[in-house]
């Protein structure tokens, strides 16, 4: 699924790109492999033991301590107007319609025009209306949503991929 997420990236161009939440970095292990030398990677995470093991495991990239609706705030501390590509790995279904939209409103105010913001979805948590509510938020607020399923990936999922 790693690989699902950072395609929609174009790396070549791509000078800043953000993952929010990168847990203990499958993701962050393709970002950093694949971004542009003079590319700039942050990582957002809250919680510090999980942060710490990703800045001591990638030191590439910049680990922030922080919450992921804080993006825009991280990113004005360090002079970062927008951003090219942010990948997310925060569990939607699991928030609420108020936290939600914070997040995704703060990838949205921090994208670059024709910037992308690439997310996930379990296939089994896709009767739960908060998995619902998320996919619609994307689709209202990116105006298209494509969606790629990995059926490989244990649980299977659904890579979402939106332009901004």
């Amino acid at each position: 699924m790693a690989g699902q997420i950072t395609d929609p990236i174009n790396f070549a161009r791509a000078r800043v790109i953000v993952e929010l939440g990168p847990g203990t970095g499958a993701f962050t292990r393709l970002l950093a492999q694949r971004a542009h030398p003079a590319c700039r990677v942050l990582a957002l995470e809250l919680d510090t033991e999980l942060a710490a093991y990703v800045a001591t495991r990638y030191p590439r990239v910049e680990v922030i301590n922080a919450a992921a609706q804080c993006l825009p705030e991280v990113l004005a501390e360090r002079g970062i107007p927008q951003v090219d590509a942010v990948v997310c790995g925060l569990p939607f279904a699991n928030f609420s319609a108020a936290h939600q939209a914070s997040v995704v409103n703060a990838v949205r105010a921090a994208l670059r025009p024709g910037g992308s913001f690439v997310s996930y979805s379990f296939v089994h948590a896709q009767v739960l209306p908060t998995s619902r509510r998320f996919r619609r938020s994307l689709q209202d607020l990116f105006g298209h949503l494509d969606i790629h399923p990995v059926f490989l990936n244990a649980p299977p999922a659904l890579v979402y991929s939106c332009v901004a």
